[in-house]
C-alpha cells in the first residue's frame, strides 16, 4: 500500500463529449487497423505518441516497457522528447519517488502528477524534470495480466495541469492498445517458440478491425468491418456491417453455441473478449479465427460498444494438428527415437525405442545414451561420431548397443544435431534407432550362399579367389603358397549313367576325403561342376606342394560306395606356387588351370607342376606385341555387336560393343588374344578410346534410323579410367553425336573394380552425374563384396558366362546364380546373363526373374551392317541409315 506521504491522485470526473469520444473511437480503430497491417510495436506505440500530442496541445507522449531481467524502464517511444531527456530516463527503477512512471509501474496504478514542483512521487527525479522543464505529468500502468506491469504510458505537460474525463479515456485507450500489442507479441514469440521446438513455424495472416455493438435485447451489429473480413469469410466488409446475419450464418453449427456463450459471459462481467471459433468462406474452405476485443465503458441505450479485431489463425490450427500428428506418428513409429538435450541427457523416447532397448521410459529419461554402450567400439569410433556431429550436425552408421538384458545386437542409428533457428545454437539431439539384427542374419546367410557351395558347403570360387589374394598378399618373403586346380577323372561318366542324384552324392563323398587328407589349415574349394581348388601356404619348396597332390591322388583311387556298389574316380591336379609360377590370382589360377591340362595329357590320375617353358602364352605375346602396335596405327580393329534382349528372350532392349581384330593374315582375332597382351605393354587406353569413339558414331547413325529406348554397352579398360579424365571424355563424345546419356552403358570388370574401389569411386561417381549407366562384368568371377555394391553408382551387374554355362545340369551354378539375381534385385540393381545358349538357360532365367539375356542363343556378335538387319526385323530401325 502507498505511503500517506505520497502525493495523491487528483479526482476527475465527468466524461468525455461526443467529439472527443470519436476521436478516442478513431484513435482505436486507426491503431488496431496498424495491429491487423502488422506494423511493428515501434511504429503502433510512434503512432500513439503522435495522436495524444496532436490531441492535447503543450505536451509530450512517452511509453516505456518493464525490462524484468534488468527490472528497470526503458523509454521505447518518446517522438518529441530530445535525446538526452530519453538518456536521463532510460534505467529507471520503479519506486515511489521514482516520478509518475516509477511510481505507476511500482503500484500498479495510475499517477497523475499535476504539480511536480509540490509531488512528493517526483522525489528522486525532480532535477530532472526541471531540467527539461516538466511541470505535469499522467501516467498510466500498462497490465497484461492482474499481476504484472509490464511498462507505462505518459503525457507531459510543461505547465502545472489538472487532467480532463478526454484525457484519462485517451489514456485508458491507449493503454489497452499497447496491451493488445504487448500481448499479440508475447503471443507470437510463444507461437514461434513453439514452432521451433518442433519444426513447424507458422505466420498468422492479416485479420479485420471491426466495431461490434451488442443491444439490451442481444441484438448483434457491426458498426465497422474493414476490408480484411472479405478475404477471411468471403462477404465484403459493407454487406457485413448492413446484415450481422450473413458473417453469423458463416460460423461453423457445432462452434455457434459456445461463441455466443463467450461473448454473453464477457458482456454480463465487462471483460475483454476473446474466443476462438470455425467459420466457412463462402467458397466452401473452412477456417479458424480469433476474436479479440475491448469493452467501452459507457453503455448507451443499453448498448455495449467493443473495439476489436478478427485474425486467420487457419495456419497455427493446422501446425497444431501437423504437432498432433507428429506426436502420434512419434508414438506409433517402429524405429526407436530418443531425445536428448544438448548435454546428451536422454529427455524423451517412444515406445518402440523402449521395446529395442528393453528399457522403460521412466528408466531412460535423465540418463545417458551410453547406458546402451557394448564396449564393441573403441573410444576412437564413438569420438569419431561426435566430431562428424560438430561438423556436419549429421551422422548414420551402425552401432552394436547392448540391451538391458545384456544381449549385444547391431542398431542401424541416425543422430541429427538440432539448432536454434535464431542463435544457431544447438538445443537437442534426435536420434533414431532401428534393430537390423535380422537384416545382419540375412545377410550373412545370402554372404554365405553367395561364397558357398550349396551341395557341399565348401568355398565357391569367390571366396577361394579372396583367400588366394589374401595368402598371396600376406605371405613372408622365404614362404611359398600352392594352388591345386582339381579335376575329377570319369565323373561325367557317372554323373550320366547314375543320375544326379549320385552325382551329387559322389561330389559329398569326395569333399569328406579332401577334407581328411588335406590338414585343417588348408583350403578346399568347389570351383565347379567337378572341380576343386586347394591352397596349401607355408610351404617350403615345390616338393611340399608336390606331396600334397600325391596324397590327393592317392585318397581318391580308393572306391566309393554308391548305393551300395563301388565306383572309382581319380583325380588330375595342376600345381602353380606362388611367387614361382605368379603373384597374383589371375595368373596363379591360369597356371594352375595350364598344370592340369598338363597333368591330363599325362595320362590323368595324375597331378603336373607347372612349367613356364611350355606355355605356349609367352611365345604368343612375343609374336603378336609389334603386331598389334602396328595394328592401331592401321586402324585393322573393328567393332561387332552382340544383341541383349529382355528377360522373355523376345526383345533386344541394348546391344554390347566388342572388338575384334582384322588380322591382314589370320583374319578376325578374338579379343581373349590380343587385349590382355595389349594391357601388358601399355596400348589398352589408345585402343579404348578408338571403341569408344567408334560406338558412338555408329549409335549416333542406329538414331538418325529412329532407334530408341535402346542400351548400347562399352568395355572400358582400367587404363581408361585411371589414366584419363574419362567423364570429361565421354561428355564431350555426348555433346559431339548428340547421343542421350541414358542411352549409353559402360562395363566394368568386377576384377577391377575391387583392386580401384577407392581411386575410382569419383569417377564413376562423375559419370552417372552426366546419366551414363554403369554395369558390373563378369560377375562372380572374382570377389564380390556387398559394400561396394552399396558404395558405388552401379546400375546393373552381369553373371559370367561360366556360371550360366552348366545350367541346369549343374545344381551349384544354378544356386549361385539365383543368389546373384536375388542380390542384384535386392540392392534395385538389373541383372543381365551372359553365355545363354540353350533354350533351358533361358527358360531358368525367366522363371528366376533375370532381367536381362545375352548369348549365342540369340545372337552371335555381328558387325554393324548385320546388326542393322537385326534391328529392323525387330522394328526397331523405322529408316534405312543414309
Amino acid at each position: 500500500m502507498p505511503n500517506s506521504h505520497v502525493t495523491q491522485n487528483p479526482k476527475v470526473t465527468g466524461s468525455p463529449n461526443t467529439q472527443e469520444l470519436y476521436a478516442i473511437l478513431n484513435f482505436q480503430s486507426q491503431i488496431l487497423e496498424k495491429v491487423a497491417q502488422d506494423a511493428t510495436p515501434e511504429q503502433i506505440f510512434d503512432d500513439i505518441c503522435r495522436f495524444i500530442e496532436q490531441s492535447i496541445p503543450a505536451c509530450v507522449a512517452s511509453i516505456m516497457l518493464f525490462d524484468s531481467a534488468h527490472q528497470q524502464l526503458h523509454v521505447t517511444c518518446a517522438p518529441s522528447l530530445p535525446p538526452n531527456a530519453i538518456d536521463a530516463f532510460n534505467g529507471l527503477e520503479p519506486a515511489i519517488g521514482a516520478g509518475s512512471c516509477g511510481t505507476s509501474a511500482f503500484m500498479g496504478i495510475p499517477v497523475l502528477a499535476v504539480d511536480i514542483a509540490n509531488d512528493s512521487r517526483w522525489d528522486h527525479l525532480r532535477d530532472v524534470a526541471e531540467q527539461f522543464d516538466i511541470q505535469a505529468c499522467w501516467s498510466y500502468p500498462i497490465i497484461l495480466d492482474e499481476h504484472q506491469v509490464n511498462g507505462t504510458i505518459a503525457i507531459s505537460s510543461f505547465t502545472p495541469r489538472t487532467p480532463h474525463p478526454f484525457h484519462i479515456k485517451l489514456l485508458e485507450a491507449a493503454t489497452n492498445v499497447i496491451s493488445i500489442v504487448l500481448k499479440r507479441v508475447d503471443s507470437q514469440k510463444a507461437l514461434d517458440h513453439t514452432a521451433h521446438l518442433l519444426n513447424n513455424i507458422t505466420q498468422t495472416m492479416p485479420g479485420a478491425l471491426y466495431q461490434y455493438r451488442l443491444t439490451a435485447n442481444k441484438q448483434q451489429e457491426f458498426t465497422y468491418l474493414s476490408s480484411g473480413i472479405k478475404q477471411m469469410t468471403g462477404v465484403s466488409a459493407e454487406d457485413a456491417c448492413n446484415n450481422f446475419g450473413l458473417i453469423w450464418k458463416q460460423v461453423h453449427p457445432e462452434d455457434k453455441a459456445q461463441l455466443w456463450t463467450s461473448i454473453a459471459h464477457a458482456s454480463q462481467h465487462s471483460l475483454a473478449w476473446s474466443h476462438e471459433f470455425r467459420i466457412f468462406h463462402l467458397n466452401g474452405e473452412l477456417k479458424w479465427l480469433r476474436g479479440s476485443s475491448l469493452l467501452e465503458e459507457e453503455v448507451v441505450d443499453g448498448k455495449q460498444i467493443w473495439n476489436g479485431v478478427f485474425l486467420d489463425i487457419t495456419p497455427e490450427k493446422a501446425s497444431i494438428e501437423k504437432l498432433r500428428l507428429a506426436g502420434i506418428a512419434f508414438s506409433n513409429t517402429n524405429d526407436g527415437i530418443m531425445i536428448a538435450d544438448k548435454n546428451n541427457v536422454i529427455v524423451d523416447i517412444n515406445q518402440a525405442y523402449a521395446d529395442i532397448s528393453g528399457y522403460s521410459r521412466e528408466e531412460l529419461l535423465g540418463q545417458s545414451p551410453t547406458l546402451l554402450k557394448s564396449n564393441k567400439h573403441s573410444p576412437a569410433f564413438y569420438q569419431s561420431i561426435w566430431d562428424t556431429l560438430e561438423i556436419h550436425k549429421h551422422w548414420q552408421g551402425e552401432i552394436w548397443n547392448k540391451r538391458k538384458s545384456g544381449e549385444i545386437v547391431p542398431h542401424l542409428v541416425n543422430i541429427n544435431a538440432v539448432l536454434d533457428p535464431s542463435s544457431q545454437e544447438l538445443t537437442h539431439y534426435v536420434s533414431v534407432l532401428a534393430d537390423i539384427s535380422g537384416i545382419k542374419a540375412s545377410e550373412a546367410k545370402l554372404s554365405h550362399l553367395v561364397h558357398h557351395d550349396a551341395l557341399t558347403n565348401l568355398p565357391n570360387r569367390l571366396l577361394f579367389s579372396a583367400r588366394l589374394d589374401h595368402a598371396i598378399t600376406h605371405r613372408n618373403t622365404n614362404e611359398k603358397i600352392a594352388m591345386l586346380h582339381m579335376d575329377l577323372d570319369r565323373f561325367k561318366h557317372i554323373n550320366d549313367s547314375l543320375g544326379h542324384t549320385y552325382g551329387d552324392e559322389l561330389l559329398i563323398q569326395v569333399t569328406a576325403r579332401l577334407t581328411q587328407t588335406l590338414n585343417p589349415t588348408d583350403i578346399v574349394a568347389r570351383v565347379g561342376g567337378d572341380e576343386f581348388a586347394i591352397l596349401v601356404e607355408e610351404l617350403d619348396d615345390n616338393d611340399d606342394a608336390s606331396r600334397v597332390a600325391d596324397n590327393i591322388v592317392a585318397a581318391m583311387e580308393q572306391p566309393f560306395t554308391l548305393n551300395g556298389h563301388d565306383y572309382f574316380t581319380t583325380a588330375s591336379i595342376g600345381i602353380a606356387i606362388a611367387p614361382d609360377h605368379g603373384e597374383d590370382i589371375d595368373v596363379l589360377t591360369k597356371n594352375a588351370d595350364i598344370a592340369l591340362n598338363q597333368a591330363k595329357d599325362l595320362g590323368r590320375n595324375n597331378y603336373a607342376l607347372f612349367q613356364p617353358e611350355l606355355s605356349e602364352s609367352v611365345e604368343e605375346w612375343i609374336k603378336l606385341e609389334p603386331q598389334l602396335r602396328k595394328a592401331i596405327s592401321e586402324k585393322q580393329f573393328r567393332l561387332f555387336y552382340q544383341p541383349q534382349m529382355d528377360r522373355s528372350g523376345n526383345n533386344i532392349i541394348g546391344a554390347e560393343a566388342l572388338i575384334r581384330w582384322q588380322h591382314p593374315e589370320r583374319g578376325l582375332i578374338s579379343p581373349i588374344h590380343f587385349l590382355g597382351i595389349a594391357e601388358e605393354i601399355g596400348l589398352m587406353k589408345k585402343i579404348g578410346n578408338w571403341v569408344l569413339e567408334e560406338a558412338f558414331q555408329q549409335l549416333a547413325i542406329w538414331r538418325q534410323a529412329g532407334l530408341r529406348s535402346f542400351k548400347l554397352a562399352i568395355n572400358l579398360a582400367s587404363d581408361q579410367i585411371t589414366k584419363q579424365n574419362l567423364p570429361d571424355k565421354i561428355s564431350s563424345l555426348l555433346n559431339a553425336y548428340k547421343i542421350p546419356p541414358d542411352m549409353i552403358e559402360l562395363e566394368i570388370l568386377e576384377t577391377f573394380l575391387l583392386e580401384h574401389q577407392h581411386e575410382s569411386s569419383k569417377t564413376f561417381t562423375e559419370l552417372r552425374a552426366l546419366g551414363i549407366n554403369l554395369a558390373l562384368d563378369d560377375f562372380g568371377t572374382g570377389y564380390s563384396s556387398l559394400s561396394y555394391l552399396k558404395k558405388l553408382p552401379i546400375n546393373k551387374i552381369k553373371i559370367d558366362q561360366s556360371l550360366v554355362r552348366d545350367i541346369p545340369e549343374d545344381a551349384n551354378d544354378e544356386a549361385i546364380t539365383k543368389a546373384v539375381i536375388l542380390l542384384g534385385h535386392t540392392l534395385d540393381l538389373k541383372v543381365c546373363a551372359e553365355g545363354v545358349e540353350t533354350p533351358e538357360q533361358r527358360a531358368f532365367l525367366e522363371i528366376e526373374g533375370c532381367d536381362q539375356l545375352q548369348g549365342y542363343l540369340f545372337s552371335k556378335p555381328i558387325d554393324p551392317a548385320d546388326f542393322s538387319n537385326l534391328l529392323r526385323q525387330h522394328n526397331r530401325l523405322v529408316a534405312l541409315e543414309a
